[in-house]
């Protein structure tokens, strides 16, 4: 890679990284992470990190070195098969990697109102509708009162 950028703060490298963690589906119906410009919000959260942040960091720089030794155009120019293969190994060498990336992966990719649409879910979040709570048994409520005042 010819420029400074850091393998988190460049966003072309981040989302190729983010599609071979959630690659797009094969009937095309759920997108690829990568696709979705959640980049910003992963690069983010490992950046104030103090435990992970630093283990991804170093992660993806491996995936980063070992894409340029590949292809001097780094990990953007390699196939699909390529970059699995490139973070597989970092992976081997860097287990923290993908415990960091899919911890912060997973909560921007299934917010995602593409995300949200593609799975049947309203593309908004549960709040201010909220979620239909069934009528609490009178009941059981008396129980818990009578417990109290014991």
């Amino acid at each position: 890679m010819s420029d400074s950028r850091t393998p988190v703060s460049d966003e072309a490298f981040l989302d190729a990284v983010l599609d071979v963690v959630i690659p797009p589906g094969g009937d095309g119906r759920m997108p690829g992470a990568g696709t979705l410009g959640i980049e910003s919000i992963v690069a983010a959260a490992v950046a104030v990190d103090a435990m992970l942040g630093p283990l991804v960091r170093a992660g993806l720089s491996a995936v980063q070195e070992a894409a340029v030794a590949r292809d001097p155009n780094g990990f953007t120019a390699l196939t699909p098969a390529a970059r699995l293969e490139v973070v597989e190994a970092a992976a081997e060498s860097h287990p923290f990697l993908m415990l960091g990336l899919v911890r912060y992966l997973y909560p921007a990719y299934y917010a995602h109102p593409r995300v949200l649409a593609a799975i049947g879910e309203p593309p908004r979040a549960p709040f201010p509708e909220g979620y239909e709570i069934e009528p609490t048994d009178p009941l059981l409520l008396e129980g818990l009162q009578r417990r109290r005042r014991a």
